[in-house]
């Protein structure tokens, strides 16, 4: 039952980030995007640069805010997600970044707090 619940938090936090990030003159081109190194949550555009969109959502501030769930790990499967796709969409000299929005939720599962974080994960 937890990792439903888990999903469905997921899933309003992301709808949250979109209307976020469209309010920031972001264009939306996908969400949900598989690659054979899991998922891209977002991809965007703004001023000719493709930007790959973690989104955190969080109900409790407990672990602290969302986006530092981002472990190294997870920030390399990141990177090859951003890879992956840029290849497979013949931008591999565009430019390209990875942002992180963080979205805490009250009880009723609202927005309390979004907090836009631009070039959250850079590529070593």
């Amino acid at each position: 039952m937890q990792g439903r619940e888990n999903k469905k938090i997921g899933r309003i936090g992301e709808e949250i980030a979109a209307g976020f990030l469209k309010q920031r003159g972001y264009k939306i081109i996908g969400v949900n995007i598989r690659t054979p190194f899991g998922e891209i949550d977002i991809v965007a555009k703004k001023n000719d640069v493709t930007i790959f969109v973690e989104v955190k959502t969080r109900t409790s501030s407990s672990l602290g805010p969302p986006h530092l769930s981002i472990t190294w790990l997870k920030q390399k499967h990141l990177i090859k997600n951003a890879l992956c796709y840029m290849k497979r969409h013949g931008r591999v000299y565009s430019d390209w970044r990875i942002d992180v929005v963080s979205v805490k939720l009250n009880s009723q599962n609202e927005s309390e707090s979004i907090e836009l974080i631009e070039n959250a994960v850079e590529e070593n």
